[in-house]
């Protein structure tokens, strides 16, 4: 159930704009009444700085925040950084999202890159990693997956998911500015996860679209479609309509597949 926009006026008037819009978005793409929980994967490394410096993050985890209303009545969102490691640094709500950026990367140190911890920590916070441990690694690939044409990468089929299907579906929105440090753990990462109930929606920001989310995007051996890539640019530039409208592309059609899998109910 979403989060009333009169609701939103009185306790987050800053947000009620963004609200409107994303409603919009919602009702465009025929997820009214949808419920969902929404978190935030932001890249923390060193090449990420001045967007950072510039309250760009921010600015993009109040559109977050915005979006979440419209699927879930707690106002809040999960947020993750991933640099070298991945990390949960807490909830942000409509009643504390104002410099949650930096209060909650405070004391945080850039690093790497690394999706591969970003996709097992946020399954495994929302409770859906498997009892009987990680998916056997794939033989490693050599090849440099960002030049050139993306190229099939041999994986380990996902596994079937051995849990009731869930109540609630987890939407995260997963921002960075490059490829990972380690591509194969990456692709092996992504098929294992897509077997919880958990749609990942990459963004990207900078000039050029990235071949390597494109290659995620389109992963053989997967349970389910379990990603939707779309480049942003910069997120400052892109209308709020525009963006929302990527943020939900290819959701419903999610949606749709891990209900027929029993991912969902």
């Amino acid at each position: 159930m979403a989060l009333s926009l009169d609701k939103i006026g009185e306790q987050a008037p800053g947000l009620l704009s963004l609200a409107k819009t994303a409603s919009q978005a919602v009702d465009h793409s025929g997820l009214n009444g949808q419920k969902a929980k929404v978190a935030l994967a932001l890249d923390f490394s060193g090449s990420m700085s001045r967007v950072y410096r510039s309250g760009a993050m921010q600015r993009l985890v109040e559109k977050a925040l915005a979006l979440a209303t419209q699927f879930d009545d707690d106002g809040a969102i999960d947020f993750f950084v991933f640099d070298s490691t991945a990390a949960y640094l807490g909830e942000i709500s409509i009643d504390d999202f104002a410099g949650s950026v930096d209060r909650l990367t405070k004391g945080r140190s850039m690093g790497g890159t690394n999706y591969a911890d970003a996709f097992l920590t946020i399954r495994k916070h929302f409770g859906f990693a498997p009892a009987g441990g990680a998916t056997p690694a794939a033989p490693q690939r050599r090849g440099f997956f960002g030049l050139g044409k993306a190229q099939p990468t041999p994986t380990v089929p996902a596994a079937k998911p051995s849990t009731l299907p869930a109540d609630i579906p987890v939407y995260v929105l997963f921002l960075t500015d490059g490829a990972p440090d380690n591509q194969s753990k990456a692709v092996r990462a992504l098929t294992e996860v897509s077997t919880a109930p958990i749609f990942w929606k990459f963004l990207s920001i900078g000039r050029q679209s990235m071949l390597f989310l494109e290659k995620l995007d389109t992963l053989t051996d997967r349970f389910v479609d379990n990603a939707n890539y779309e480049p942003v640019g910069d997120v400052d530039a892109i209308s709020d309509a525009d963006l929302f409208k990527k943020m939900l592309t290819e959701f419903p059609d999610w949606l749709k597949e891990a209900r027929s899998k029993n991912l969902i109910q």
